[in-house]
């Protein structure tokens, strides 16, 4: 169905995977579109309960916009258009990463670069390999930086790191993009994609409207006054208790089950 991307659902994870190692999965206008309408497929497929995004092979997760389909021979204007043209389609990717109605999980194999480094920071919960490396790259090529990753860099990393990584373009290796939050958790290259899998399944089979509802209270209760917050909160819980996973939650807490038993494993 598709030429530059694949989409396979197993366990109800729709697994989507950038394939285009021959050019380390850089991120062409066709995967673009490709990757934009498998998620909102997957969103309105009953069977699907959560997304993983990932690249094809070992060396590369997404090394960022597909640089050789810039018409350099072509005027300023060209250059100009084909670049309004990849925003368009990259951002509705990214609003649709955040927004959709689904939990996603990045699985960060190789490098994220520019736009797969902007990928990442868009996933709900991101994994990635021991020999995994993340690097902003948009300055080092004449390009300011994009891919959402001025609403989410930030967010994630903090105001003086996000400027380190920006400004300095330095790598951030597996383990300190633990330990600064990009990532949750780091795996040895060869089991990245099966430990990553695990996890999205067990995404897949937690209460997906409550997954969205917390997952849309975050991304907006950041910039919200707190009364507007929890006039939100009250909302959702209304709505969740009308749901008909509410009654057989509570009662299964009721009649002994613990309240903190984890809805997603993490493999060791």
């Amino acid at each position: 169905m598709y030429k530059d991307i694949t989409c396979e659902i197993v366990d109800k994870v729709a697994v989507l995977t950038l394939n285009l190692p021959k050019t380390r999965n850089a991120m062409s206008l066709t995967a673009m579109r490709e990757m934009l309408d498998a998620l909102n497929n997957a969103e309105e497929d009953p069977e699907v309960g959560a997304v993983m995004i990932t690249g094809a092979g070992d060396k590369a997760f997404c090394s960022g916009f597909h640089l050789k389909e810039i018409p350099l021979d072509s005027e300023e204007v060209g250059v100009r258009e084909h670049f309004r043209v990849a925003a368009l389609w990259w951002h509705q990717l990214l609003h649709k990463i955040v927004r959709v109605r689904l939990p996603v999980l990045a699985a960060v194999n190789g490098v994220a670069a520019g736009g797969g480094f902007g990928i990442t920071l868009a996933s709900d919960m991101a994994v990635c390999a021991d020999d995994a490396r993340f690097v902003c790259a948009w300055h080092t090529i004449g390009i300011a930086n994009d891919t959402a990753t001025s609403y989410s860099l930030a967010r994630i990393v903090g105001m003086r790191r996000a400027m380190e990584l920006m400004l300095t373009n330095r790598t951030l290796y597996a383990e300190e993009a633990r330990d600064w939050g990009v990532v949750n958790r780091v795996y040895p290259a060869a089991s990245l994609k099966d430990k990553a899998f695990d996890i999205a399944k067990s995404l897949a089979q937690a209460p997906t409207h409550l997954q969205v509802m917390a997952k849309n209270r975050f991304h907006a209760g950041w910039t919200q006054p707190i009364e507007e917050c929890t006039e939100y909160e009250i909302q959702n819980v209304l709505s969740s208790v009308q749901h008909p996973h509410f009654r057989p939650a509570l009662l299964s807490f009721l009649q002994g089950n613990k309240a903190d038993k984890p809805q997603v494993d993490f493999p060791e």
